[in-house]
């Protein structure tokens, strides 16, 4: 028997987070051996994918991968790039192989109500899909601007779900729940990891000025002599600027790193606005401040920290 009563139903919220999403397997367990039985289950991003290999009865299939999880295994996934316009990947790659993983195509072929959100790129408006195409789904849910194209469905152009409903209470509500479980990984945000150039192999970076040696006194006669040390010195200034602009741009993070932290942040800000309007009966969060967005092959480390979590919320 569950511990909140036979007679009510329990929705699950699965936030978004990227890697950190892994975090959601180690609930799921919790929840199992608490003996709490899920009735419906809402996603977004990431937790989109968790909800649907849940709701399909395939969550174990999850869990193996994650538990032998490197980047050898995850490069199937994620080894494509795309000429298109609004993103790296198309994500086909990435859809082939999660279809052999879940088995099922629809939504009216899963075991569980399940509702993954999106966001509607053209009015910003949240977008609840429940039916149809379940991979579409999934894949506009995860469609990180940028990293990901947006994903056409019927009229309407669709990205991440995290810009809008990064934990969709207000959905596993809207199913039916009448306690809902939500699990937010978003928070505890901090900047990913970067190369620090002062430790590259490379040990140009690192080197100061040109060591030349200096001209004695009767060189410095000569007009030839003092016509090339001009020249060394000119040379010297050039390779120390373009020392510094090359140790600036090492410095910087790249265009994906400022893609994903920045929708990091968008997400942790209203997932803690949306739960203060839209509070949970339980709410998990998982201790993951280490552990970055695109950091996959973390999953055990994210899947531990989701089960230590949920038994303290739950406890």
């Amino acid at each position: 028997m569950s511990r909140f009563g036979k007679h009510k139903r329990v929705g699950l919220a699965l936030g978004s987070g990227g890697a950190r999403g892994w975090a959601h397997l180690g609930v799921l367990q919790a929840l199992r051996e608490m003996d709490v039985r899920v009735d419906f289950v809402a996603g977004t991003s990431m937790g989109s994918v968790v909800g649907a290999f849940l709701a399909a009865g395939r969550e174990n299939v999850l869990r193996e991968l994650a538990q032998d999880l490197d980047w050898k295994r995850l490069r199937p996934f994620f080894w494509e790039v795309s000429l298109s316009r609004s993103g790296l990947t198309d994500g086909r790659k990435l859809l082939e192989e999660t279809r052999k993983m879940l088995g099922v195509r629809e939504f009216r072929e899963l075991e569980l109500p399940f509702r993954a959100v999106a966001t509607d790129l053209d009015s910003g408006g949240e977008v609840v899909l429940s039916s149809g195409n379940l991979l579409q789904a999934m894949r506009a849910s995860i469609s990180i601007p940028g990293l990901f194209s947006p994903v056409r469905v019927g009229r309407r152009l669709l990205v991440d779900g995290g810009l809008v409903n990064p934990v969709p209470v207000s959905v596993a509500r809207d199913m039916g729940a009448q306690i809902v479980i939500a699990v937010d990984v978003s928070q505890g945000i901090v900047a990913e990891k970067q190369t620090d150039p002062r430790k590259s192999k490379d040990p140009e970076p690192s080197r100061g000025p040109l060591a030349l040696p200096k001209p004695t006194i009767e060189e410095e006669r000569h007009g030839a002599v003092r016509m090339l040390d001009g020249f060394r010195a000119e040379i010297e200034k050039k390779v120390n600027r373009l020392r510094a602009v090359a140790a600036d741009a090492a410095s910087r993070p790249a265009v994906t790193d400022v893609l994903v932290q920045s929708v990091r942040i968008a997400e942790a800000r209203i997932a803690l606005a949306r739960r203060q309007c839209e509070p949970p009966d339980v709410l998990v969060e998982p201790k993951l401040r280490n552990i970055g967005t695109l950091e996959f092959h973390r999953a055990k480390e994210a899947m531990a920290a989701g089960y230590a979590a949920a038994m303290q919320a739950l406890g």
